[in-house]
């Protein structure tokens, strides 16, 4: 026989998400990271003068991916070369500014306590058709200037 365990203290409610500035710890964090990371490897590393054979679709099909040419892309942002980043990797550069839009309203939603809710059907799909276009483009002759650049023994 079981008996119910009667309690007099009062029954609380789901508790609600935690809201304040404090919540931005995490996207500043990424965010600081990132740039950090950016800044070190700009430091120590020039892409233009190393080759870099991290790209194992190039080295396997001779097809530059959306992502080659990106360190470079990056590198030369920050060395103030704007044209030069647009020639290495226009997807990259065109991201950033998105990317930035989306983590300020993902913190924004952190502090006022909302739930972020990830990226629709339509915007994933947007976004590899966009990177499989720009793929496919890039290795094109007729649109050579989208394909990065290499000093690398020049």
């Amino acid at each position: 026989m079981t008996t119910a365990v009667r309690t007099d203290r009062p029954r609380r409610g789901p508790v609600g998400a935690a809201r304040g500035p404090r919540r931005a710890v995490l996207p500043a964090a990424l965010v600081l990271g990132g740039i950090g990371t950016a800044l070190i490897v700009q430091m120590v590393f020039d892409p233009f003068r190393t080759d870099i054979p991290l790209c194992v679709v190039y080295h396997l099909t001779g097809l530059h991916c959306p992502g080659c040419g990106a360190i470079r892309s990056v590198h030369a942002l920050l060395d103030g070369d704007l044209a030069l980043a647009l020639r290495n990797n226009a997807l990259i550069i065109g991201a950033l500014p998105l990317l930035a839009l989306v983590l300020v309203r993902w913190a924004l939603r952190r502090m006022r306590g909302l739930s972020t809710p990830g990226p629709s059907t339509w915007m994933l799909v947007t976004c590899v058709a966009l990177e499989v276009l720009f793929a496919v483009a890039r290795s094109l002759p007729a649109v050579w200037f989208l394909a990065p650049v290499s000093f690398v023994g020049a």
